[in-house]
C-alpha cells in the first residue's frame, strides 16, 4: 500500500467526525485514511469541530506525520495556505484533464483505457511527470517521447484539437500629441503605425481615452514577447523624428 510523504499536500474527503477530530480518506491513495486533529483545523480556538468541517467535504490538507507500520497519517488544515490549496486543486484538475485526453486519444484508435496507460500513458508520465504536461507539449508540436507513430499522431491530433495556446496581455499607457500645423494628421499616422506593428503571433490594439491619452493593448504567447513589442513600439515612435511631436509610453501597472 502506498502512503503519502510528510509535508505533501493531499486531496481528502471527510469520512467521520469525532469531538476531537475527523477521519479522512485520501482520494489519491486508495484505501488510505488519515486523521485531522481538532488542533490542526484552525489557528484559533474551536468549540465545535462541526462548525468547520462536514462529513463528505473535500479539502486540501497537509500531511504532517506518517507512520506506515501503525497505518497512522496525521493531517493539518491550518497549515495549508490559500495559494497552496489553489495550486493543489489546479494540479488535480490538470491530472483529470490529462486522463480524459488520453482516453479520447485511445478511443480514436479503438484502444481501452488500460491499454492506453500501458502503451502510452506510463511513458508520458515518465518523461513529463503528468499526462497534462505531455499533452500541452503535443499541442505546441514539441512532444518528445518514445512512442509508436500511431500513438504520437493521435495524441498530437487530440492535443491540438482540445488545448488552445496560452495567451497573455499587457497594456501600455500612451500619451501622444503634436503641436505642428499638421498635428491631427501626424497623430493619426503615428497611431496607424502602432496598429500596423501587430503580427500573426502578437496582436496590437489602440484604444482612445481622450486626447492625448490612449491605451495600447498587446497580446502574445508570453510576457517577454509582449514587453518586447511594447519596447519596439516606443522605438518606432521615437524614430518618426517629427518636429513638435511628443509621446510617452509606459506599461500600465496591475
Amino acid at each position: 500500500m502506498a502512503y503519502p510523504e510528510s509535508g505533501e499536500f493531499v486531496l481528502a474527503t471527510v469520512k467521520k467526525i469525532m469531538p476531537y477530530g475527523a477521519f479522512c480518506s485520501l482520494d489519491e491513495y486508495q484505501g488510505v485514511e488519515g486523521f485531522l486533529h481538532i488542533s490542526e483545523v484552525s489557528s484559533g480556538w474551536i468549540r465545535n469541530i462541526r462548525e468547520h468541517v462536514k462529513e463528505g467535504q473535500k479539502m486540501v490538507l497537509r500531511v504532517t506525520n506518517v507512520l506506515p507500520e501503525k497505518k497512522q497519517i496525521d493531517l493539518s488544515l491550518k497549515r495549508v495556505s490559500e495559494a497552496e490549496r489553489k495550486a493543489k486543486m489546479e494540479e488535480r484538475q490538470a491530472e483529470k484533464r490529462g486522463q480524459k485526453l488520453l482516453e479520447r486519444a485511445a478511443s480514436k484508435i479503438a484502444k481501452t483505457g488500460a491499454a492506453a496507460m500501458r502503451e502510452a500513458g506510463e511513458a508520458l508520465e515518465k518523461d513529463y511527470g503528468r499526462l497534462w504536461d505531455a499533452f500541452e507539449a503535443a499541442a505546441k508540436g514539441e512532444l518528445k517521447t518514445k512512442l509508436s507513430k500511431q500513438w504520437l499522431d493521435v495524441i498530437t491530433e487530440v492535443a491540438k484539437q482540445e488545448i488552445k495556446p496560452k495567451r497573455v496581455e499587457i497594456r501600455g499607457l500612451l500619451k501622444l500629441q503634436s503641436f505642428s500645423g499638421e498635428g491631427v494628421g501626424e497623430v493619426r499616422a503615428a497611431l496607424s503605425k502602432v496598429k500596423a506593428m501587430g503580427t500573426k503571433e502578437v496582436t496590437v490594439g489602440v484604444h482612445y481615452l481622450g486626447a492625448p491619452n490612449y491605451y495600447v493593448d498587446i497580446e502574445a504567447g508570453d510576457y517577454k514577447t509582449a514587453e518586447k513589442m511594447l519596447d519596439s513600439i516606443s522605438k518606432a515612435l521615437e524614430a518618426m523624428g517629427k518636429k513638435d511631436f511628443e509621446f510617452s509610453l509606459e506599461k500600465k501597472k496591475e
